[in-house]
């Protein structure tokens, strides 16, 4: 398995940011006002993949107090953290397309302002999920001796 490369995030959340604007352009006035609190999952899940790097960080370097890791465990945690960083880019470019499209039409929808504030977080997870899951990726790699 090879490491993630930036270019392949950043192609897909191109991707999807183009393909979610043009829906934005044909369905964002029948759509409700998004949850404030949506983007708190995603940003909950990157937590939890930070703390998963670090622990898997102590195991592999055999510190005192942890157990030993079985490599099939570690490779499971690469591709968990490989999904992760795909989702998230995914999420990002379509976050990001809501925030470009509500930002120019606050005046003209009731909703773009509080849409707005729901984009911006949105990416801000789904930015914090791609840094954390780089971090996971990271520490799984196979270190050549």
């Amino acid at each position: 398995m090879r490491p993630t490369r930036a270019r392949d995030l950043v192609g897909a959340a191109v991707v999807a940011g183009v393909l979610a604007y043009l829906l934005l352009v044909l369905t964002y006035r029948s759509l409700p006002q998004l949850p404030r609190t949506g983007p708190l999952s995603v940003f909950i899940v990157a937590l939890l993949e930070v703390q998963t790097a670090s622990i898997t960080r102590r195991r592999l370097a055999g510190r005192p107090g942890t157990k030993p890791i079985m490599p099939i465990t570690v490779a499971r945690l690469a591709v968990l953290a490989k999904a992760s960083s795909l989702t998230a880019a995914v999420m990002a470019g379509g976050w990001a397309a809501l925030l470009g499209y509500t930002a120019s039409r606050t005046d003209e929808f009731g909703t773009a302002s509080a849409d707005l504030v729901t984009a911006g977080l949105g990416l801000g997870s789904a930015l914090s999920l791609i840094a954390a899951a780089l971090l996971l990726e990271h520490v799984c790699r196979v270190r050549h001796r």
